[in-house]
Order: C-alpha cells, then sequence, then structure tokens
C-alpha cells in the first residue's frame, strides 16, 4: 500500500504539469497568428470622391524641331572649315570649303567650248546667208542651201550642249562651297580640314555627315505610343513634360504631330505610333538628346470615385477589391467585392460599382502579379 500511494504522489504533478504545458503551447499558437491576422493600417485607403485626370504616360526624347545633316555634292578635299560645334549660323552662311582648282580647270574648259561652238555656229550662219543668195541668182543649187541649213541646225545644237555642260561645271564649282541650309546651331562637327569628302549618302568615308545644323528655338519631344494609347490622342493636347536632366523642373507642350500608321523601330518588335509635342517655351538649359517624361492630359473626370489602381485585383475577367469592415468586438475584418471600373491614368481608377464613396479597402502590394494591369 505504502507503495501505491508513492506511485499515486508521483503522478500527480506529471498531470498538472502537462495541463501546464498544453495551455501554454495554445497561447503560443493565438500569439503567433493562427487567429485571424491584423490589417495593416498602412495598406488601407478609402473609396474618394474627386476629378480623375485621364492622362496617357509615356517616356520620350528631346529632338530640335528642324535639324539637317550637311553633306557634299561633290568629292572633294576639305581645304577650310569654318565653324565650330556649338557656332551659331544664318542660312547661306559658308560654312566649309573644298579644294575648287580642278573645278575652276572645268569650267574655263566648258566656258571654251561655249565660245568655239558659238564660233562654229556663226560661221555655219553665214554660210548659209551666202548660199541663199546664190540660189536667188541662180549660181547655187538647192541641195547645197539645205546641206547648209543642216549644218546650222547641227551647230546650234553643238552651242546648246556646251551651254550644259558649261552649266553643269559652274555648279560643280559653286558646290564646293557649302553653305548653312537653315539658321541655327551647329551640333556635330564630322570633318577636318584635309580630309576627303564624298558626294551622296555618304558624305565621309565613314559615313558621318559633314556637319549637322539644328534649330534649337523650337524643340519637340517625341515618344512612341502603342495603339490602345494613340487612340486617345489628339492634335493640340496639352502636354507636361519633365526631364531626368532637370529634376524639378516642369515644362508645357502641345501634341503637334501624330503618326498616321504604324512603325517598327529597329530596337523593338512590336508596333508603335512615333508622336511629337513642341515645347511652348523652350528653356537653353533643354539639350537634344535628353530624356523626358512625357504626361498627355487626354480629359479630367468630374467628381467620380476612384481607389489606387494598387487597391483593385484583376481575376477571371472582373475586377475586386478588399474591403475592410468592423466586426464583433470592434475588430476590422475583411471581404472580397467585385466592381466595375472605367477610366484610369497611372496612378487612379474610377469605380463606377460596387463600393460607395468612404468606405476602406485594402491596397495590394505593387509587387504582386495579380494586381499588374494588362492592357
Amino acid at each position: 500500500m505504502a507503495n501505491g500511494a508513492r506511485k499515486r504522489r508521483t503522478w500527480l504533478p506529471i498531470s498538472i504539469i502537462a495541463v501546464i504545458v498544453a495551455a501554454g503551447v495554445l497561447v503560443a499558437v493565438k500569439r503567433s497568428g493562427a487567429g485571424p491576422k491584423e490589417i495593416d493600417q498602412a495598406l488601407i485607403t478609402k473609396v474618394k470622391r474627386g476629378d480623375l485626370a485621364i492622362e496617357v504616360l509615356e517616356t520620350g526624347k528631346v529632338q530640335p524641331r528642324e535639324k539637317v545633316d550637311v553633306k557634299s555634292k561633290v568629292p572633294g578635299q576639305v581645304m577650310k572649315v569654318f565653324v565650330e560645334a556649338g557656332d551659331r549660323v544664318k542660312k547661306g552662311q559658308l560654312l566649309l570649303q573644298l579644294e575648287p582648282v580642278d573645278y575652276e580647270r572645268n569650267v574655263a574648259k566648258t566656258e571654251a567650248d561655249v565660245a568655239a561652238a558659238e564660233n562654229a555656229l556663226e560661221f555655219a550662219q553665214l554660210q548659209l546667208d551666202r548660199r541663199q543668195r546664190g540660189l536667188e541668182a541662180r549660181g547655187v543649187a538647192q541641195s547645197d542651201v539645205d546641206f547648209a541649213m543642216s549644218d546650222v541646225r547641227a551647230k546650234k545644237v553643238a552651242v546648246q550642249t556646251a551651254k550644259v555642260a558649261y552649266n553643269a561645271a559652274s555648279d560643280q564649282l559653286r558646290y564646293t562651297r557649302i553653305l548653312a541650309p537653315i539658321n541655327g546651331t551647329v551640333t556635330e562637327r564630322g570633318i577636318q580640314q584635309g580630309e576627303v569628302v564624298t558626294p551622296g549618302v555618304q558624305a565621309t568615308f565613314d559615313g558621318k555627315a559633314l556637319l549637322t545644323v539644328a534649330d534649337l528655338s523650337t524643340l519637340i519631344v517625341k515618344a512612341d505610343l502603342n495603339q490602345i494609347d494613340v487612340a486617345k490622342v489628339r492634335m493640340a493636347q496639352k502636354v507636361t513634360v519633365t526631364l531626368d536632366a532637370l529634376p524639378g523642373k516642369i515644362y508645357e507642350a502641345i501634341i503637334t504631330k501624330i503618326a498616321p500608321a504604324s512603325v517598327t523601330p529597329k530596337d523593338k518588335q512590336v508596333d508603335v505610333f512615333p508622336v511629337e509635342a513642341t515645347l511652348t517655351k523652350a528653356d537653353a538649359l533643354i539639350k537634344p538628346g535628353m530624356t523626358a517624361d512625357v504626361r498627355i492630359h487626354i480629359e479630367k473626370k468630374a467628381q467620380v470615385l476612384s481607389l489606387p489602381i494598387e487597391a483593385v485585383v484583376k481575376e477571371g475577367g472582373k475586377q475586386y477589391v478588399t474591403r475592410v469592415t468592423i466586426g464583433e468586438k470592434g475588430k476590422q475584418k475583411t471581404d472580397k467585392v467585385e466592381v466595375k471600373v472605367a477610366a484610369r491614368n497611372d496612378r487612379e481608377v474610377e469605380i463606377t460599382d460596387g463600393v460607395k464613396e468612404g468606405e476602406q479597402v485594402v491596397i495590394k502590394p505593387g509587387s504582386s502579379a495579380e494586381n499588374e494591369y494588362k492592357m
């Protein structure tokens, strides 16, 4: 009996310890989040009513509205370059001079050819006059007169041919003086004194333009839009332009050109529609080639309900939000609600049905794949 009593006294503390441990485990499980998780208050937003600006946002590049790559119409060696990159020039100003000696010789030769052809024509005309007078006196046959008339016609053709050659030679000599095609600024110089240039598409042997002249008084921003966005854009729409190189500065522009058809850039595999926006006030700080963010203002929808785009999730062709409500004991709870959406910009989306103004919803993290808006 004494041994049995000792055994019961031994098991009593062990059972008590087991109950205490189980209770501790239960408390730990509850504290670890096995129950409803608390909602991060930083991710809660309200359905608000206000004006919604519908915009198209794209990246573009600043360019001069008018830019000309200066090339040569004749081959030759550069005798002198009169401008440097950054120089302002006027239309018709001498930019560079090619060696003109060979062209001057050709002009002199063709000028002499014209003089010789005119002299031959004068003599042929004199012969014709003499034979016509002899025909009247019946001392010359009609065939002699006809021959003289044919010779005069041939000599006239020879004069015209010589004059064409002279004019061509004169033009080539004039082309050795390469002039500014527009008023503007020399933005690039690709030629040096003593180098040889070639005419046509390639101005130099390595394919560079001799000089590039651009009108920097009027700058544009070019951007490529997809087919959905370009359908919203109209001529003269207002545009806001910001540049990475000039943080904090905002510039205004208007749409001045919309491509009538799509193009496929070399570095892309999809068709795009180039558009141009002309800056209303060009700033000396803006340089061609700078990257710009182009925000095209399409329309403004007045007093509509909206939410951040991160709050709306697309599932199975429908749109949903996670609404926050107050449950028992004043605790927050969530429920999934289908909503109807309409217009949107890059930050907000219009809500036409499903939730009311002032209701709270949970924003999904921006990295969620389900939250990605697919065009």
